[in-house]
């Protein structure tokens, strides 16, 4: 089951299909079948919907029950992905934050 993205009334003001200065990009509403057709979500990830990405080679994915995940494009697996929030309202409530990521470079 496809979580109904129309459930959070506050959602579409972010689908621009713009990235913002953090890089973060969510998908315009004409976009979403096309990226996930592209990446193949549905066969990866079944009961996903990618929603958007962090212009940085991960994606943005909403399950069937509404929580957020996000996940490197190259590796569209349950266990490849992080959590991001327990529900798209709320992080939507948070100004759809992106997580702080340690530069590996520094390590």
């Amino acid at each position: 089951m496809m979580f109904d993205l129309a459930s959070v009334p506050a959602f579409p003001a972010w689908q621009t299909g713009e990235p913002r200065d953090d890089g973060l990009m969510i998908y315009a509403p004409e976009d979403l079948a096309e990226r996930n057709q592209t990446y193949e979500v549905a066969q990866y990830l079944p009961g996903h919907l990618m929603i958007g990405d962090d212009s940085g080679g991960r994606g943005i994915l909403v399950d069937g029950n509404g929580a957020l995940w996000i996940c490197g494009l190259g590796a569209l697996f349950v266990d490849c992905r992080e959590p991001l929030s327990p529900h798209l309202a709320q992080w939507v409530m948070q100004g759809c934050a992106l997580p702080e990521w340690e530069d590996e470079s520094d390590e």
